[in-house]
C-alpha cells in the first residue's frame, strides 16, 4: 500500500508540475501577444491640451492603430501626426482634406472643393464640434481664418483641430504628408 501511495503522490506531483508548466507557458504567450499588440499594433496617447475640445478634453487617453494608409483614412478621422516643424512634438487633429482636394479658409470656415464644411451637423460628413470664441482675423493679419486656395498633393492631408481658436494645425504649418501620420484613433 505504501508503494501505491508513493506512486499516487508522484503522479500528483507530476500533474501539478505539468499544470504549472502549462500555466507558465500560457502566461508567457499572453505577455508576448500583449507586447506585440502594444508596441506594433496599438498605442495609447494622453491629451495634454484642449485642442480637440469639446469632443476630447485634456487628460483623455486615446488609443491609436499604427496601420495607416490611404485606403483607411477618411474625412473626419482623428489622427496623431509628427509635427512638421517642431521635432519631437505631435499633433492630434481631424482629417479635413485629402489628396487632390482644394482647401481654403474663409471667415474661419473650411471650404473643401468649394463646399463649406458642415458646422451645423445637418449636412453630409462629420459634424464639426468647436466653440467659436472670437471673430475671424483679416487675411492681412493671419492666414489661419482666411487663406488662399490650396490644392493638396498626392500624399498630403489637411488637419484641423476642433478647438480652432487654441491650437496649431495645418492652417499654421501646412499639409501633413502621410508619412508623418503616426496613427489613427480607434
Amino acid at each position: 500500500m505504501s508503494r501505491s501511495s508513493s506512486n499516487q503522490e508522484k503522479e500528483k506531483r507530476e500533474r501539478i508540475k505539468s499544470l504549472l508548466k502549462q500555466i507558465g507557458i500560457g502566461l508567457l504567450i499572453g505577455a508576448f501577444v500583449a507586447f506585440l499588440i502594444r508596441f506594433f499594433l496599438i498605442f495609447p496617447f494622453t491629451l495634454e491640451t484642449n485642442e480637440m475640445s469639446p469632443a476630447y478634453s485634456s487628460g483623455k487617453r486615446i488609443y491609436f492603430s499604427r496601420f495607416v494608409d490611404r485606403s483607411n483614412l477618411y474625412l473626419g478621422d482623428l489622427v496623431l501626426a509628427k509635427h512638421p516643424t517642431q521635432h519631437g512634438k505631435v499633433v492630434f487633429s481631424r482629417i479635413s482634406g485629402k489628396p487632390g482636394d482644394t482647401v481654403q479658409m474663409k471667415n474661419k470656415i473650411l471650404f473643401r472643393n468649394n463646399n463649406p464644411e458642415d458646422v451645423s451637423g445637418s449636412g453630409q460628413g462629420f459634424q464639426l464640434q468647436f466653440e467659436d470664441k472670437r471673430g475671424p482675423f483679416p487675411a492681412s493679419f493671419s492666414g489661419r481664418d482666411n487663406s488662399e486656395p490650396l490644392i493638396l498633393k498626392d500624399r498630403d492631408y489637411f488637419l484641423l483641430c476642433d478647438n480652432r481658436d487654441s491650437c496649431s494645425d495645418s492652417r499654421d504649418f501646412g499639409p501633413i504628408p502621410i508619412e508623418n501620420i503616426l496613427g489613427k484613433a480607434l
